[in-house]
């Protein structure tokens, strides 16, 4: 027989231990789909701008560098792709709680600014770069991850 929880509110419906441990979980379980589904949104090729640009007089020439980029629960991950653009090397991370600040750009830029420096990004289009510049920001995780 299960035990019931104490109710303070004569009159009302007993609430069991059984259920309440139900509840919790399933709870529990649309956290961990809401995460999933926005991890799994936070993934694909993107390009970041090499750190170091070449100055020739008052032109600069910049390089792009196409990396895989995908969200982990406490950092923003980016890595090199083989001409077959899958994963190789290993994964740099940008913490979280690092990131001091995100700006969006034009052209489907992004910039996150961290204390010692900044990684600029750049999404396929504008949509994936709201989706990314929104997942990276330090807040959101904290929002899912946190109890309910």
């Amino acid at each position: 027989m299960a035990q019931t929880a104490s109710n303070s509110v004569p009159g009302a419906p007993k609430v069991t231990d059984s259920a309440l441990s139900w509840l919790a979980q399933s709870e529990e379980q649309v956290v961990q789909d809401d995460l999933s589904q926005l991890l799994s949104e936070t993934r694909g090729v993107c390009e970041k701008l090499a750190d170091a640009a070449v100055k020739m007089g008052a032109w600069q020439m910049v390089l792009w560098q196409p990396r895989w980029v995908y969200a982990e629960v406490d950092g923003f991950c980016y890595q090199k792709i083989s001409t077959a653009e899958k994963p190789i090397g290993k994964p740099k991370k940008i913490l979280y709680a690092d990131i001091k600040e995100i700006e969006e750009l034009d052209c489907a830029e992004f910039v996150l600014q961290c204390a010692n420096r900044d990684f600029t990004f750049k999404a396929p289009n504008e949509d994936a770069c709201t989706v990314l510049a929104v997942r990276c920001d330090s807040g959101w995780c904290h929002q899912v991850c946190s109890p309910l």
